[in-house]
C-alpha cells in the first residue's frame, strides 16, 4: 500500500504529465515589460506543501502553473528551512531528497516560463525548540540577554536572528549558491529583517553592543525612540546589508531584484527606505481595492517596479481565535469573486500579478480549473496575457499629488494625534480626488524632489505634521514658481524628526499662526460658508489665526456653545502660485463618512485648479473606480466597479452586482485625433468620433471591470 507522499507524488505526476504543455515562450516578451505585466504563481513555503511536511513535487506544481496561464513561478529557495541542497549552513528540511529547486526550473525553461527566486533575508526561521547551538549566538537580545522569539504562521515559534551576529555571512551564501547555481530570472528577497513581533525592540546582543559602541562610543540605548539607533540599524545595518547584496548580484549575474516592502508604512521599520537600492517591490495584500490601488500608485511615484498579491495567504478574519497567527485554510480553494477585483485592480493600477498561491490547489483531487478560485485566476491571466503589450505600454497620468508622511508616521507624538487614525488623511486626500474625477499620485516625503513636484498641478499635504527645513524650502519654491498647495490640520507643526516647532515650518506661505500647537476636539462643530451655510466640520481642530493676506473661506461655529472658533481655510497667493491652507482634517472625515456635501465642498477647492486639465470624465456611482491609463498612442480608462459585501465581514467571500449605463467621456489630447474606441472585455466597438475635444459614450455594463480603450491617430 502507498503512503501519504507515495499517492501526492503519483497522482502529482499524473496530473502534470496531462497537463505540462508549451506555453507561449516567455522570451518574446522584453524583460522590462515582463516585469511590469508578469503573471506569477506563487510557490509558498511557509505552509503546506513545503512545511511542516515537505510534499512538493515539481511536475505537479509546474502543471498547475501552465494550466492557470501563469508565465512565472515563484520558488521558495529557503523558509524556515532551505529547500535544495545548499553548504551556506542555513538549515535544510529534512525530508529533502534530491533538488526540486533545480527540477523546478528546468520544468520552467521547457515550459517557457521565467523563474523568480524567492529568498529571506533574516525571517525568522530558527525553531525555538531547536539544539541548534548557532541560535544562541545569532538571535536577537533583550537587555536583559533574553532572546527574542516571535510566531509567524502559528506552527511554531522561531528566535528573531540580528544582522549583526554571523547569521549575516550565512545568509549572503545562500543568496550567492541560488544566484550562481540556478538560472532564475528575477532575485525576490522576502526581508531584510530585523525581528518581527519584536522588530522594533532595540537589539543588545553581543555583536549590536560592540557595533555600537565601535561607531558611537556607548552603549545600545534603551530608549525606544533614540533618533541615532534608529537611523544607524535601518540605514548602516538592515538598508546596509540589503545594498550589499543588491551589489554582489550587481557584479556577479544582474538580474533583476526586487523585495517585499508590505509594512513600507509600518512605524519605523527598519527596511521600509531601501526603494532606492532595489529594482522594485511588492506590495501583498490590501483590505479593499481603494487600498489596493493607493498603494500601487504610491509605488509607481518612486519609479521602480510595483508587483502585488492577487489572493492571500490570510482568508478569514480569525475573530474568534486567541491566537491571530494560527490561520486557515492553505491547502484549500477557498476564494471567490474577491480574486477578480484584486486582480483587476492590479491590472488597472499597472501592476505585476502574482497569485498566492500553488497550495490552493495542490492537495485538491482535481485541476485548478475544476474549482471556482482557479477559473478566476486564469480569466485575470489571460486578460493580463491577451492585452500585455497595451498593459505594459501605459503608465498613470496624475493630475495631483498626494504627500504621504512617513516622517510623521515614524516620529509624531501629538496629544491627540492617533497613530492607527492617520492613513485616513492620506486615503481621503486620494479619494475625494478620484470621486471628482482626478487621478492624484501619492508620494513619499523623503523621497520628495523639485523634478517630482514639478509634474503635479496641485500638491496636497494631508497632515503631514512632519517636515523637514529643506523640504519645507522645496514646497515654498514649487508655489512660488506657479503651483497649487493644499495643506491640512498640523502640516510642519514639527521637524522631520518630530521636534515641535513654534509655529508652522510653512507659516509664512500659510500666512498663519497657530494659538496651540495641540488641537482642540468639540463636539458638532461646522464650517461656515461666506454665504452662511454650515456644513459639518472635524471635530478636530488646530486653532489658528490668519496672520497675513490671506481670504478667509470658512469658519469653524460651535453650535453647542455659541461660540465661533475662528478661522478655519485661509487662501493666498505667493510668488505666482496658490496657498490653501485648511486648519482640520476634512479628508479624514470624507474617508470616514463619504459625505456628499463635503465631497462636493471640496471640490469648490480643488476644481479650479485641476478642471481645465481633466482627463476623463465619469458619472459618478457608489463604489465605480476609474483609473486613466495612457501611452502614446493609446488611452485605457479602467473602470473598477468595487459593489460586493465585503462591509459585512472584511474578509468574507465576495459577490459582485454589476454598475450599469455608466456615462464617461474622455478627453482628446491636443493635435490628436481618433482612431478606434471599444471596450477592452466586452469587445463593442463605438464610433471614432469626437465632439468639442471629448470621446464620449455610455458603457452599458461594469461587472467587476471595463476599460474603455481610445486609440489615435
Amino acid at each position: 500500500m502507498m503512503n501519504r507522499r507515495e499517492l501526492l507524488q503519483s497522482a502529482g505526476l499524473a496530473l502534470a504529465s496531462s497537463r505540462l504543455h508549451a506555453q507561449p515562450q516567455s522570451s518574446e516578451v522584453s524583460t522590462a515589460d515582463w516585469l511590469k505585466t508578469c503573471r506569477v504563481l506563487i510557490c509558498e513555503a511557509y505552509n503546506p506543501p513545503f512545511y511542516p511536511s515537505l510534499d512538493y513535487n515539481a511536475a505537479k506544481a509546474v502543471g498547475i502553473a501552465t494550466t492557470l496561464h501563469a508565465d512565472s513561478m515563484r520558488y521558495p529557495a529557503a523558509s524556515y528551512f532551505a529547500y535544495f541542497p545548499t553548504k551556506s549552513g542555513y538549515p535544510i528540511h529534512p525530508e529533502l531528497k534530491g533538488d526540486p529547486f533545480r527540477e523546478t526550473v528546468d520544468l520552467c525553461k521547457k515550459n517557457g516560463m521565467r523563474v523568480v527566486a524567492y529568498v529571506p533575508l533574516n525571517h525568522p526561521f530558527m525553531d525555538a525548540t531547536s539544539k541548534d547551538p548557532r541560535y544562541a549566538d545569532w538571535s536577537k537580545k533583550f537587555a536583559d540577554g533574553t532572546p527574542m522569539t516571535t510566531e509567524h504562521y502559528g506552527f511554531a515559534k522561531y528566535f528573531e536572528g540580528c544582522l549583526n551576529s554571523p547569521v549575516r555571512a550565512v545568509i549572503q551564501s545562500l543568496v550567492r549558491e541560488v544566484l550562481t547555481q540556478y538560472p532564475v530570472d528575477v532575485m525576490y528577497f522576502d526581508g531584510p529583517y530585523q525581528g518581527m513581533n519584536n522588530a522594533k525592540e532595540y537589539c543588545h546582543c553581543k555583536y549590536c553592543e560592540a557595533a555600537y559602541q565601535k561607531r558611537f562610543g556607548k552603549p545600545v540605548p534603551t530608549k525606544q525612540d533614540d533618533v541615532e539607533y534608529t537611523q544607524w540599524m535601518a540605514n548602516e545595518v538592515v538598508i546596509a546589508f540589503l545594498h550589499e547584496i543588491r551589489e554582489m548580484i550587481r557584479t556577479t549575474r544582474d538580474v533583476p531584484t526586487l523585495f517585499n516592502d508590505t509594512s513600507l508604512l509600518s512605524k519605523r521599520e527598519w527596511r521600509n527606505r531601501a526603494i532606492p537600492v532595489v529594482d522594485g517591490f511588492m506590495f501583498e495584500a490590501a483590505e479593499t481595492p481603494e487600498d489596493k490601488l493607493f498603494n500601487l500608485q504610491l509605488g509607481h511615484s518612486t519609479g521602480k517596479t510595483i508587483w502585488t498579491y492577487v489572493g492571500t495567504h490570510t482568508q478569514y478574519n480569525r475573530e474568534h481565535m486567541k491566537s491571530d497567527r494560527v490561520r486557515g485554510w492553505f491547502s484549500y480553494p477557498v476564494e471567490s469573486q474577491e480574486l477578480l477585483i484584486d486582480g483587476a485592480t492590479a491590472l488597472a493600477g499597472g501592476a505585476g500579478v502574482v497569485y498566492w498561491g500553488l497550495s490552493r490547489f495542490f492537495y485538491m483531487p482535481e485541476g485548478p480549473l475544476s474549482y471556482e478560485s482557479g477559473r478566476y485566476v486564469k480569466e485575470n491571466f489571460d486578460f493580463s496575457r491577451d492585452h500585455q503589450a497595451l498593459l505594459a505600454a501605459a503608465a498613470g497620468q496624475p493630475l495631483a499629488g498626494i504627500m504621504v508622511g512617513d516622517q510623521t508616521i515614524d516620529w509624531f507624538t501629538g496629544k491627540h494625534y492617533v497613530s492607527k487614525g492617520y492613513e485616513n488623511y492620506y486615503h481621503g486626500a486620494w479619494q475625494v480626488m478620484k470621486d471628482l474625477g482626478y487621478d492624484s499620485e501619492p508620494f513619499l516625503d523623503y523621497l520628495m524632489t523639485p523634478g517630482q513636484l514639478a509634474r503635479y498641478k496641485l500638491v496636497y499635504l494631508p497632515n503631514t505634521a512632519c517636515l523637514s527645513d529643506a523640504q519645507c524650502a522645496m514646497l515654498r519654491d514649487y508655489v512660488t514658481a506657479g503651483g497649487t498647495l493644499i495643506a491640512t490640520h498640523l502640516t510642519s507643526v514639527a521637524d522631520e524628526h518630530g521636534k515641535m516647532r513654534a509655529n508652522f515650518g510653512l507659516a509664512d506661505l500659510f500666512g498663519a499662526k497657530f494659538t496651540s500647537v495641540e488641537p482642540v476636539e468639540i463636539p458638532d462643530l461646522y464650517l461656515k460658508l461666506p454665504s452662511g451655510e454650515l456644513i459639518p466640520q472635524d471635530p478636530q481642530v488646530l486653532r489658528f489665526t490668519n496672520a497675513g493676506d490671506g481670504a478667509v473661506l470658512a469658519e469653524t461655529i460651535d453650535i453647542g456653545h455659541r461660540g465661533n472658533l475662528g478661522p478655519a481655510i485661509v487662501k493666498r497667493t505667493a510668488g505666482k502660485g496658490n496657498v490653501i491652507y485648511i486648519g482640520s482634517g476634512l479628508e479624514a472625515i470624507y474617508a470616514e463618512t463619504r459625505m456628499k456635501r463635503l465631497r462636493t465642498f471640496l471640490g469648490t477647492l480643488i476644481e479650479p485648479v485641476l478642471a481645465p486639465y481633466k482627463t476623463y470624465d465619469v458619472e459618478y456611482r457608489s463604489g465605480l473606480m476609474p483609473q486613466l491609463m495612457a501611452s502614446r498612442d493609446t488611452i485605457l480608462l479602467h473602470l473598477v466597479a468595487d459593489t460586493g459585501n465585503k462591509t459585512k465581514k472584511l474578509r468574507i467571500r465576495e459577490e459582485f452586482l454589476p454598475v450599469e449605463n455608466v456615462k464617461v467621456r474622455v478627453r482628446i489630447p491636443t493635435g490628436r485625433s481618433v482612431r478606434a474606441v471599444s471596450l477592452l472585455r466586452a469587445g463593442t466597438k463605438f464610433p471614432a468620433t469626437g465632439r468639442a475635444g471629448w470621446v464620449e459614450l455610455t458603457v452599458p455594463h461594469v461587472l467587476i471591470h471595463e476599460a474603455v480603450r481610445v486609440d489615435l491617430a
